[in-house]
């Protein structure tokens, strides 16, 4: 059941007003009825892993907080986080394994494959940092296991986050209150899917059309055309992943749940760090807490501190893909940062050489484009089938410059009512994003406009989903980048 599908909207529908409508101690249950039935209508198999992660670390809970003994208490978690990461990487990466060892001795392995549940990833580190919480007594631990498989499987987070903590979800789970005000819940959490539905289907997938053509053909084009197809990805991913975020936020305001919002504005920011505070928030602070500080952050020294960002990075490239091409965009963001530390005392003497004040407007704009720049960069390794792949598109992109007139770019699947369309989007994207930065609650103030001038605007942009979104013979209503991570 993907959640770009009819089938799903109307199963939301139908849960929604059974939820506003069922007495206050039935609204747990009937949520977590919900998440079964979701997850289930994917594909039974999916439930045997998904069962294992919620009974190991729901179990892995009541003995770590149950043991006095460091040791004891030590080894009820490692064995738990062992055991699931485990899974975890077998069904990722295995089958990639055999196939790159096969055609190491000349063997093709290629059918080999395993199933990979959906959502593996993110329920797998959402449940680890439970048990992890517990662990540190941060949390108590949850003895009651619907109410934790209610958190571990909540169905709006599963397929793709935001990485929750137990700690954000589980008052609001388990609550029995009725809502105060349904209209309103309602209203603003349809109000959020809409924009998540304007993103995917009118940014995303428009700006997927041109990026397919070229990365998948990268050996037919020269500079601008990769140019063009590299910043078209660098828009298709955050609008995918955010407007997918978005909707599932919007999916959890309708019972009144609030859900963590994964961005700020990522590509206003002003160095490689500022950028991972705003991109994919759940899974930076999750690096942050349960890698990062536990190998010591930077309290122990600054070439121990560069070694840590670099397994953080490292980690978190081969946490995103199965292929060397995500390790590489890892350890390039590892990289930059490191670079960036080292460089800093430089650049502040220089600056101040310079009489070049760091905090003015000019010099903010010069930071927000070169940390553009670094991640257009990272996003060509990401999005490429191959390191090598990306280190040649990389280098036509520097060195391949000829006189392609830009017409030529209306030749690669977008032609100018295309261009028009995206080009008005992402003014609006912009615009948004600009209102959001000057903590201006869009959100808010649309919903204080008039009631008909309130209605006209949420009609105007449901039509442009249902007119401008991308619906054409190549579409995929499970098409979601990040749901293949």
């Amino acid at each position: 059941m993907s959640i770009l599908s009819v089938t799903f909207l109307a199963f939301l529908a139908l849960l929604t007003a059974v939820y506003h409508l069922v007495p206050g101690k039935a609204k747990p249950y009937v949520l977590f009825a919900g998440s079964i039935i979701f997850y289930l209508s994917f594909d039974l198999r999916y439930s045997l892993f998904l069962l294992f992660t919620v009974i190991s670390t729901f179990f892995c809970g009541i003995l770590t907080e149950k043991y006095e003994d460091r040791k004891k208490r030590k080894l009820s978690l490692a064995v738990t986080l062992i055991l699931n990461i485990a899974v975890l990487i077998i069904v990722k990466y295995l089958p990639y394994t055999v196939s790159l060892a096969g055609s190491l001795i000349g063997k093709d392995f290629s059918a080999f494959k395993l199933l990979v549940p959906v959502g593996i990833s993110f329920y797998t580190l959402q449940a680890a940092g439970y048990c992890i919480d517990v662990y540190r007594k941060d949390i108590k631990a949850e003895h009651n296991f619907i109410k934790y498989a209610s958190f571990a499987v909540f169905f709006p987070l599963i397929l793709q986050g935001p990485i929750s903590r137990y700690s954000q979800l589980a008052d609001q789970l388990f609550s029995k209150k009725r809502v105060e005000d349904i209209y309103r819940t309602v209203t603003f959490g349809s109000q959020l899917m809409l924009w998540g539905f304007f993103k995917k289907l009118v940014i995303a997938d428009r700006a997927a059309i041109l990026v397919n053509t070229v990365f998948d053909n990268h050996t037919q084009y020269t500079a601008l055309p990769i140019l063009a197809a590299a910043l078209l990805y660098t828009v298709q991913i955050y609008t995918d992943f955010s407007g997918c975020v978005d909707i599932c936020r919007g999916a959890g305001e309708l019972f009144g749940i609030k859900i963590i919002d994964n961005f700020r504005q990522p590509y206003f920011a002003v160095s490689i760090p500022d950028f991972w505070r705003r991109w994919h928030i759940a899974l930076s602070s999750w690096l942050r807490d349960y890698l990062y500080i536990p190998l010591g952050g930077n309290r122990n020294g600054k070439v121990r501190k560069y070694i840590n960002i670099f397994i953080v990075f490292l980690v978190s490239g081969f946490w995103h893909g199965v292929g060397l091409q995500y390790i590489a965009w890892g350890m390039l963001h590892g990289g930059y940062q490191i670079a960036g530390g080292i460089t800093l005392p430089a650049r502040k003497k220089l600056c101040s050489r310079l009489h070049i004040n760091r905090e003015s407007a000019p010099y903010k704009l010069f930071q927000q484009l070169f940390t553009f720049a670094l991640i257009v960069e990272s996003w060509i390794f990401f999005r490429s089938d191959s390191v090598t792949t990306a280190l040649r598109m990389t280098k036509r992109l520097i060195f391949n410059w000829d006189e392609t007139p830009l017409s030529s770019l209306l030749e690669l699947g977008l032609d100018t009512y295309d261009f028009i369309i995206l080009a008005v989007a992402l003014a609006v994207l912009f615009t948004v994003s600009v209102l959001r930065a000057k903590k201006i609650p869009v959100r808010e103030k649309a919903a204080s406009f008039p009631l008909p001038l309130r209605w006209l605007l949420y009609l105007a942009v449901f039509a442009a989903v249902l007119i401008f979104g991308i619906y054409g013979p190549g579409y995929s209503d499970a098409s979601f980048i990040y749901m293949n991570f």
